[in-house]
């Protein structure tokens, strides 16, 4: 026997596939794979653990995310799918404390609240778990109809439809970096919210929320257009002089060397032209609060938001100045609004019968 090729008589070698504690990693993997394949999403528990949380036909699988090398083969052979009912589920939003860090022009800044799920599982009872990325678990928990309007986190309830617009000039209103928002109406208000986070690490991680009274819409419209733009391009004529000088050799005994020469020599660009729409049109929200008026400028896809939160603001030459309506005008203005359902058949013959006495 060698020096270096000694065995212990007492401890036999195993291969891999002998190893009890390889076998369960094996198994452990081939079930977290298949648990993968789905869509899904991280959370942690109280005392670190991982878990991973999908939502299918009306259930909940919740899977242990376990570590392969530092997990003892006991807790490997133990961790499979548990099956929970999707009413099991309750999603908790809310920190306790909700204070305001500041405001800025109409909207109030707050942290983020946590996203958490309390589940009740068999043999483990209530079990509380926290997402680990608040922006994901939050549309997945929408999109399963686990969680409400998911830009809010519940700080404000929301019944209606929400809306995403884009403000390109908000002025003292809605400050610069507030672009990509979400609006929905709320009562006699219309609630702006935006869900803001660093993608780059560090820095705060908010939430604002702005309120703007539709009383004080004066009005809003479709302004700008498309311009089309004519780009011309090519057409130059360059001289290349090496080609030149080898041409004077290439054509020596041309009867026409020079013109040889120059048409090797000699190259050009032909002509191209296109046609480039420019989209310039933006919705204009006139504004008018606190005796002094606001023009905010938002995409124009933000016209269907207004459209169904403010109909009854949509342009007219009327709201352009601050004169009464003619009673004809008023007449018009509420036969729009029955239309649109606002109004009801009755309101509108009475309060035209009032204004038909005032012609």
């Amino acid at each position: 026997m060698g020096l270096f090729d000694w065995t212990r008589e007492d401890a036999p070698e195993q291969t891999p596939e002998e190893n009890p504690l390889y076998q369960a990693q094996q198994a452990y993997e081939a079930r977290r794979d298949a648990f993968e394949r789905r869509k899904s999403i991280r959370l942690h528990d109280a005392d670190g653990g991982a878990w991973g949380l999908a939502a299918e036909a009306g259930q909940l699988c919740l899977f242990p995310l376990l570590g392969r090398n530092a997990t003892p083969k006991e807790a490997l052979e133990a961790a499979h799918e548990i099956l929970l009912a999707a009413d099991a589920a309750d999603v908790r939003k809310l920190e306790p404390d909700r204070t305001p860090i500041r405001t800025e022009g109409i909207f109030t800044v707050y942290h983020k609240p946590a996203v958490r799920l309390a589940l009740t599982v068999p043999g483990r009872g209530q079990l509380t778990l926290t997402a680990d990325r608040p922006d994901t678990a939050m549309p997945y928990l929408m999109e399963q109809g686990l969680a409400r309007f998911r830009a809010v986190y519940d700080l404000l309830d929301c019944a209606g439809p929400v809306f995403d617009v884009r403000c390109r000039q908000g002025g003292e209103l809605i400050p610069k970096g507030y672009t990509s928002m979400q609006v929905f109406r709320n009562a006699d208000e219309l609630i702006f919210v935006q869900s803001r986070r660093n993608i780059y690490g560090g820095g705060e991680n908010t939430v604002a929320i702005g309120s703007l009274p539709a009383a004080a819409v004066r009005f809003y419209r479709l302004c700008g257009g498309v311009r089309t733009e004519t780009r011309v391009s090519g057409g130059e004529v360059s001289i290349d002089r090496s080609a030149v000088l080898w041409s004077g050799w290439t054509h020596f005994f041309s009867l026409n060397p020079h013109a040889d020469m120059m048409e090797d020599a000699i190259s050009t660009r032909p002509v191209h032209t296109e046609q480039v729409e420019h989209d310039e049109r933006y919705v204009e929200l006139c504004v008018r609060m606190a005796d002094k008026t606001y023009d905010l400028q938002f995409s124009p896809d933000s016209l269907a938001a207004f459209d169904a939160m403010v109909p009854e603001r949509e342009f007219d030459e009327a709201a352009l100045s601050d004169r009464q309506p003619t009673p004809a005008e008023q007449i018009a203005i509420l036969a729009r609004l029955c239309e649109q359902g606002w109004v009801t058949r009755a309101e509108f013959e009475q309060a035209k019968a009032k204004l038909l006495t005032q012609i």
